[in-house]
């Protein structure tokens, strides 16, 4: 019988990692004496397995459980649309030195340029920035194919092509296929994506010096990054939350909207009080503890995360969250949504307008909430 799963991280150690998985989330099983890049809390990408931690199917992989569970697991809703396919990947990152300048391809590129991976759009979730952190995000206005490869060649690969923005924590960054970007120093982020390592950097330095990435590879990158990028002129670079309060008993549930796209969505939960949570649809859903600790019960199995930790809550699974200690709990949870159902139904329900809801998906023509929109042509510019 399925529960709240736990997992075991899996870590990657890229050149822009740090410290702060140890010492400020204090993860289990994450070294003190080495830099970190990233850990792979929820992962079923070829070799990079996320490996059960608590209770009976301790020790099984992320990978075992889709073959044997299937639906049951993910949910009908979810198997029926991608198979054996599971469709998320959850991480974190600690960029303690700034990220290549890099894009992901969309699936239609992917797929022409014979990639055994699908595209890739993202979702930052900055956990903790630190002052004056900054990222990329985004192409300069009115760059071409022609000025970026320019760029490229005379090693003007930040500045020359992308925005340059503060980053706050707390703050979402939905980063579509095609778009440039890069994290900078002294950022702590969340990251969802579609499950995919499908990515071209036009500036690996330190990547091939380390024996990570192939020095012919990254030649053809700089050409496939021209070809699969996005050429967009942007207003703003990070989401604009949308927040729903629901009254429970003496105190409250806070429910806020952070970021979606027809890949994923991202929100944050809010309590101080127990609470039981119950997808009304037949979905898996991830939850990372941001905040606070707390006891998570179902099919009377519990399991505890603090935060910095992640579950995987099978489908058509109640789960009673219980804060630990008397304390406020704050989750981020992410599932594969219904647009129009999960999104803009809700949230025009509640009195928000469309323009508010489609700050949601970022800027731009790439937005997936769009066909649901009533929307004034320049309504990114207001």
């Amino acid at each position: 019988m399925l529960y709240p799963l736990k997992f075991i991280p899996y870590l990657k150690f890229y050149p822009y990692g740090g410290r702060r998985l140890a010492t400020l989330l204090q993860k289990d099983g994450v070294p003190t004496d080495r830099d970190v890049a990233e850990s792979w809390e929820i992962s079923d990408h070829g070799d990079t397995q996320s490996i059960v931690a608590n209770g009976a199917l301790h020790g099984k992989t992320l990978r075992y459980l889709m073959e044997t569970y299937k639906s049951q697991l993910v949910g009908k809703e979810i198997y029926d649309r991608y198979g054996d396919y599971f469709p998320l990947l959850l991480k974190f990152l600690d960029c303690d030195k700034r990220l290549p300048a890099h894009l992901h391809p969309n699936d239609d590129n992917a797929k022409k340029l014979g990639l055994n991976d699908t595209g890739k759009t993202e979702a930052w979730y900055i956990f903790k920035a630190d002052q004056r952190a900054t990222a990329h995000a985004g192409n300069l206005p009115g760059l071409t194919p022609d000025t970026f490869r320019d760029a490229i060649a005379r090693g003007d690969n930040f500045d020359g092509v992308m925005n340059y923005i503060p980053t706050q924590s707390n703050q979402t960054y939905l980063i579509p296929a095609g778009r440039m970007h890069s994290i900078g120093a002294g950022n702590l982020a969340i990251e969802i994506q579609q499950n995919s390592d499908a990515g071209f950097s036009w500036d690996w330095q330190g990547f091939v010096e380390a024996g990570i990435i192939d020095p012919q590879d990254a030649k053809n990158h700089k050409e496939w990054a021209v070809q699969c990028a996005l050429y967009e002129n942007g207003a703003q670079q990070h989401t604009r939350e949308i927040i729903q309060e629901f009254s429970l008993e003496e105190d409250h549930f806070k429910h806020t909207f952070c970021a979606a796209c027809e890949y994923f969505a991202m929100e944050k939960l809010y309590m101080n009080f127990p609470y039981e949570f119950a997808d009304p649809a037949d979905r898996f859903n991830l939850f990372t503890v941001t905040s606070g600790a707390g006891e998570f019960r179902g099919n009377n199995k519990s399991t505890f995360a603090k935060a910095g930790d992640s579950l995987l809550i099978p489908a058509e699974m109640h789960t009673l969250i219980a804060p630990a200690h008397g304390q406020p709990l704050e989750i981020l949870r992410c599932y594969v949504p219904n647009l129009e159902r999960d999104i803009v139904k809700p949230l025009r329900q509640a009195g928000f307008t469309d323009i508010e809801i489609a700050w949601l998906g970022s800027y731009g023509q790439s937005n997936a909430l769009l066909p649901y929109l009533v929307l004034p042509k320049d309504w990114d510019q207001q």
